[in-house]
């Protein structure tokens, strides 16, 4: 008889010995994949284990270690089955689809039924050697033995398949990594079939394992290491992976509203301790609460907690007003008492939320959505449904407006009450969808700036102004200059001042026809930049305002040093009839621009009083609704046409009809 030996197994327990370490060195403690993960490694090394006493044992031939190498063997038998069943548990935590299942409990008998039949089948052949034999310390493969290999293809097949089913859910190098153990396994296991003596079968399936744990289970890219909870990039992949499954979950959204205030008053590492200790308190409560939860830390402040909903909402409710509770009383911190503003809200997918990007949407600022009152929120009681579907739509509708040039350019008139009648407009953008209806730029604006998309949308504006510029109708209309916004990522743009002197020629339009209008925000993020195409289009003979003036906060040696021709005043001047205070402001402004030779706009005019009043002060243009409201092209071609020879009279008795 050729002697076996333990090299391969050796080499194979201390491997697997040195990823269960790094298991729990790299946090790999949470979450289902993980969970079975591990309960996998134990078996292959409890497998290893046995394997290696059990051929140290059946080398010596001594029948005096009968019960001994009966122990060994079993145990082998028991440990090495159990791998198949925890791995494809953990193949089905992968995926996520434990609930498809339909049992509560369904991965306690995925494990206990397995394991139970197993451990009858070898107490059985302890009486019948059905499985193997021992006799005067010669080990012998039983009649049955063939089955228990069966039973591990089984499983092993299904492993393989289950993976590509939900292809979907994997990237190609995680669903390679998956697949590709079945075929280096099998091919172990058929050479240990024939050639026992070669014990090769668990060195392949660690270097599975191996491969999984570099390609597959890698924590350092799901794990937020400050707070030692799952980070957002997680919570994206497992919500996104929910709702392609149809797995119905409760979302325990939390979030800190005054996190960004606590950050300025403490240090760094404070603000990171504070993470700490919310984090730990949300961690014990789920633990406490015996229900089987992921935490997450998305950022600024914000937590969230995912819990399998299996027709009840009990647990949700109990752990979610438990989580409220918790974050009421003051955190000690540095010598501070810090009390946190904490708003806890209960999102149940898909029942409120059914898609990804709208969940996203909605958990962004719940302090934005209602008032603090301190009691557990339901996204079901505070959902615009429509606005969420719509966030969540949003960068699909963009992209087939611009490639369906569905985008309309709408121009508002402005009043000029030192020439009396209307010397310029501003062009504004318009998007109109079948299914929402006008979506305002407040919208639409923002989302295209994240995504790019607005540097598309920018040079559309502005090549269908020159266009306009270009017509006969505009030069009918006795405008002098029509007004475009620049977004902060166009003022970011290197190539800005080109593009636009590049469309300006195509049309054959003059620069002094078009004014550039920036904001505070644009100015103070991108001073350099600014700058640099300012220049070059001043140089072309562009002018520049600045647009909303006193939303955001003024610097004035900045704004002084800008060569502006024109500077709006945004609408909230508009309300200093409510406050006397403001009007001071206002009154200081007006001289402060004007001894700056600049020009004024009043943006956000509605009544005849309020135009008497700036009137008063001196500001040289009015843009509101008291005048007119934006108008598409052909609208305002006609609004301005009739109005060319008006008197001073003429348009205000217009107005009042």
């Amino acid at each position: 008889m050729i002697a076996k030996s333990f090299s391969y197994d050796f080499c194979a327990f201390i491997i697997l010995s040195f990823l269960l370490i790094a298991a729990f060195f790299r946090r790999m403690t949470r979450g289902r994949s993980n969970r079975y993960y591990i309960l996998t490694l134990c078996c292959c090394i409890l497998s290893c284990f046995f394997d290696i006493i059990a051929i140290c044992i059946d080398n010596y031939a001594d029948p005096k270690f009968y019960t001994l190498q009966v122990a060994a063997h079993t145990g082998y038998l028991f440990a090495h089955n159990m791998t198949s069943v925890f791995y494809l548990m953990f193949i089905i935590a992968l995926t996520d689809t434990f609930h498809l299942f339909g049992q509560r409990d369904v991965e306690l008998y995925f494990a206990l039924s397995p394991a139970a039949g197993l451990a009858t089948l070898l107490a059985v052949n302890v009486f019948n050697g059905m499985l193997f034999t021992v006799k005067n310390g010669i080990y012998e493969r039983g009649d049955f033995m063939p089955a228990l290999y069966i039973i591990a293809a089984i499983f092993g097949i299904v492993c393989f398949i289950y993976p590509i089913l939900y292809r979907k859910l994997f990237t190609l190098p995680k669903l390679i990594s998956l697949i590709s153990t079945f075929p280096l396994m099998s091919i172990a296991v058929l050479v240990q079939y024939y050639h026992p003596y070669l014990r090769i079968e668990l060195l392949a399936i660690t270097l599975s394992l191996l491969y999984i744990s570099t390609f597959v289970q890698r924590p350092e890219a799901m794990i937020d290491f400050n707070t030692g909870i799952y980070k957002f990039n997680a919570y994206a992949h497992d919500m996104k992976r929910s709702f392609s499954n149809n797995k119905p979950v409760d979302v325990i959204l939390i979030n800190i509203a005054n996190y960004l205030q606590i950050q300025e008053i403490l240090s760094y590492d404070a603000a990171n301790d504070m993470l700490k200790l919310v984090a730990n308190r949300i961690s014990t409560i789920v633990r406490q609460s015996r229900t089987n939860a992921d935490i997450y830390y998305l950022d600024k402040g914000r937590f969230c907690v995912v819990m399998m909903n299996y027709g009840g909402h009990e647990k949700t409710e109990y752990t979610a007003e438990t989580i409220n509770a918790a974050l009421k009383p003051k955190l000690p911190l540095n010598g501070m008492d810090i009390t946190l503003i904490s708003y806890v809200c209960i999102a149940k997918c898909p029942t409120d939320i059914d898609n990804f990007n709208m969940l996203i949407e909605f958990g962004k600022d719940l302090s934005g959505k209602t008032g603090f009152t301190g009691s557990v929120l339901h996204a079901g009681e505070i959902l615009d449904k429509n606005k969420y579907n719509l966030m969540g739509d949003l960068d699909r509708i963009i992209t087939d407006a611009i490639r369906d040039n569905s985008f309309e350019v709408y121009y508002q008139p402005i009043y000029s009450l030192r020439d009396k009648k209307y010397l310029s407009a501003e062009a504004l953008l318009r998007l109109y969808n079948e299914k929402y209806g006008f979506i305002s730029p407040d919208i639409f604006i923002p989302k295209a700036e994240q995504t790019g998309d607005i540097l598309k949308i920018g040079r559309f504006v502005f090549e269908e102004v020159c266009k306009f510029i270009a017509s006969s109708e505009f030069r009918e209309l006795g405008l002098e200059y029509i007004e475009v916004n620049l977004s902060v990522i166009q003022c970011m743009q290197g190539g800005l001042a080109g593009d636009f002197i590049t469309i300006m020629k195509k049309y054959n339009v003059s620069p002094s026809s078009i004014n550039l209008e920036i904001t505070e925000t644009a100015d103070s993020h991108t001073q350099n930049i600014i700058a640099e195409n300012m220049k070059t289009l001043l140089d072309a003979g562009f002018t520049f305002s600045l647009d909303d003036f006193g939303t955001g906060y003024s610097n004035m040696q900045r704004m002084a040093s800008l060569p502006l021709k024109i500077v709006k005043l945004d609408k909230t001047f508009a309300d200093f009839e409510s406050n006397p205070r403001l009007l001071i402001v206002l009154q200081n402004i007006v001289k402060m621009l004007k001894d700056m030779n600049m020009e004024i706009v009043v943006e956000g005019v509605e009544t005849k009083e309020l135009v008497e009043r700036f009137s008063m002060l001196e500001c040289e243009f009015i843009q509101g609704f008291y005048y007119s409201r934006p108008l598409p092209k052909k609208d305002f071609i006609e609004f301005i046409s009739s109005h060319v020879n008006d008197t001073p009279e003429d348009i205000i008795s217009s107005i009042q009809k």
